[in-house]
């Protein structure tokens, strides 16, 4: 039975004292392994997400729907320093990507944005079973429409888990999809495997440190 968090929780969890929470993981990719680090605090109705995996951090400003309002990536090996803003429907993209200057304004597909959605996945599919949604694709900065959806208990890393598969929409669903799993209890992501490239491209897998 899927648990329910009411509206009462939430607000609890806003008016709680600011902490950073830090959290571990390991990448693994093509026998290589990094660490990546999530560094969480909340502030004023807001969750403030910094994730730094060797010379590349991303910071996301969240409200307290879990609604991206803004995302920060900084990466040297590419050459990038880009924020990218929502407001009235509309995004501004400003910075440096890939050595190059931009600034432009896209606008949103309709559709809610959320960046990161490894973070909260797990809450937003407590009891239902799709979620459609938007994000940046953060090596080309191509907005994309996202489906995430419950596929129910499965095992990862050798415990019990909550599986959330991740596709694009539409046709294009064929093409790409990937696997965020979650603490069944805390609604925290725990791992994630997936293929980010073309057919014969090694698997990535993500795990929580324990």
């Amino acid at each position: 039975m899927k648990k329910s968090y009411p509206f009462s929780v939430i607000l609890l969890f806003f008016s709680l004292p600011i902490f950073a929470q830090r959290t571990n993981y390991i990448f693994e990719y093509d026998g290589q392994q990094t660490a990546i680090i999530w560094q969480e605090k909340r502030a004023n109705e807001k969750i403030y997400l910094s994730v730094t995996q060797g010379n590349e951090q991303h910071e996301y400003v969240m409200n307290k729907s879990f609604q991206t309002e803004k995302w920060n990536v900084v990466s040297q090996p590419s050459n990038t320093d880009l924020t990218i803003e929502l407001h009235n429907g509309k995004y501004s993209i400003v910075g440096k990507f890939k050595g190059k200057s931009i600034s432009k304004t896209i606008v949103s597909k309709g559709y809610v944005w959320y960046q990161n959605i490894a973070y909260n996945a797990g809450i937003l599919l407590k009891d239902k079973c799709t979620v459609k949604y938007e994000c940046f694709r953060p090596d080309n900065i191509e907005l994309y429409a996202m489906v995430a959806e419950a596929k129910g208990s499965e095992k990862f890393d050798g415990i019990n888990s909550n599986k959330i598969t991740v596709s694009l929409t539409g046709f294009l669903s064929v093409f790409w999809s990937c696997s965020y799993y979650f603490d069944p209890t805390t609604l925290n992501f725990i791992g994630y495997k997936g293929v980010n490239g073309r057919p014969g491209t090694p698997e990535t897998i993500i795990k929580q440190v324990k």
